[in-house]
């Protein structure tokens, strides 16, 4: 019987959404366990709002060892029933050290994945879900899907903000950018597929740093670029107002289906293996299923040829007859 947990997952956007799925499942199997949760301050405001986390306590990157085990002892005074590490990284087993609760600390699939990589020898199940394997590792016997929470007020404010903008309520997303360029899909096809779709506005979002954004937006006159012009939060309420999102594997095309929004996902080098597959029921996967798929967990490899086939293979027209799907079957 669970009483108050705590669950540990520093990072990354996708990753912590992820770990959405066993606060539901946990939640719906314990109605009155409270859940405490720690992550890394920046990425404190993806669980905001969240209404089966009683607590979000955060950490900053650059703490040293003197915080984190002070830390460490302020949270063994909570008296948790059970600790739940689910980053299992130094970082977090230094915390572990100084709570006297039970911990039980997830272990990677590394061994079958570096085997995948690296000798294409696949160890894993045909049906292999990262959430399931989550869920079985907290021994609970529900299954949910992720989930993230945005509030009515914010609702209203993003209302306001498209309503400038002068975007309408049926409008789709697009969300081109990635951590690892890798992951990225061309501008060449986001162009045509945006030609493609004339019929709809189009949203862009990415951050400051997502170049790809701009290169499409130059390219295309039907878009509303707001990349680097809106904070986490509010990218996260566009996501929930739109018709659906396009993009790549990457943290806010997984916050889209948390957030209830189907989605097309393109996916090169990542695949279910790595956590890289759709989860809403209306969503749709498109890759090129190339001998050398999936290369890495997260697409920091380098293609060891000059052109990224399981990238480029993926045509603007199949990603357009799968928006048509989506919004046929919505």
């Amino acid at each position: 019987m669970y009483e108050k947990v705590l669950i540990v997952r520093f990072s990354s956007i996708g990753d912590i959404i992820f770990t959405t799925a066993v606060v539901e499942a946990l939640k719906s199997q314990y109605p009155h366990c409270e859940i405490h949760y720690l992550t890394l301050s920046n990425y404190s405001q993806i669980l905001e709002g969240h209404p089966h986390i009683s607590r979000i306590i955060l950490l900053d990157r650059k703490a040293g060892f003197g915080r984190l085990t002070e830390l460490s002892r302020n949270l063994d005074k909570e008296d948790y029933s059970r600790v739940f590490d689910l980053h299992s990284s130094l970082r977090s087993g230094i915390i572990r050290r100084g709570i006297k609760s039970p911990c039980s600390v997830f272990r990677k699939p590394r061994m079958n994945r570096f085997l995948l990589y690296y000798l294409k020898w696949n160890r894993f199940p045909s049906d292999f879900e990262l959430t399931d394997e989550l869920s079985n590792f907290m021994e609970l016997e529900e299954k949910a899907l992720t989930r993230l929470y945005i509030s009515l007020k914010e609702k209203e404010r993003c209302y306001s903000l498209l309503s400038r903008l002068r975007i309408k309520s049926n409008f789709i997303a697009l969300v081109p950018g990635a951590a690892w360029p890798n992951k990225i899909w061309t501008v060449a096809g986001y162009s045509q597929l945006v030609d493609l779709m004339s019929e709809h506005q189009v949203v862009i979002l990415g951050g400051t740093d997502n170049i790809i954004c701009n290169e499409i937006s130059s390219e295309c006159e039907n878009i509303v670029n707001l990349c680097g012009k809106t904070d986490l939060r509010t990218s996260m309420t566009v996501l929930s107002l739109a018709s659906l999102a396009v993009g790549a594997d990457t943290g806010l095309i997984h916050a889209a289906e948390a957030l209830g929004t189907p989605v097309v996902m393109i996916t090169g080098p990542t695949s279910r293996e790595t956590g890289a597959n759709v989860r809403h029921p209306g969503s749709q996967q498109l890759y090129s299923n190339m001998w050398c798929r999936p290369c890495s967990k997260n697409g920091q490899r380098n293609c060891i040829r000059n052109e990224q086939y399981c990238l480029t293979n993926v045509t603007s027209k199949e990603v357009s007859k799968a928006v048509n799907r989506i919004i046929a079957e919505a």
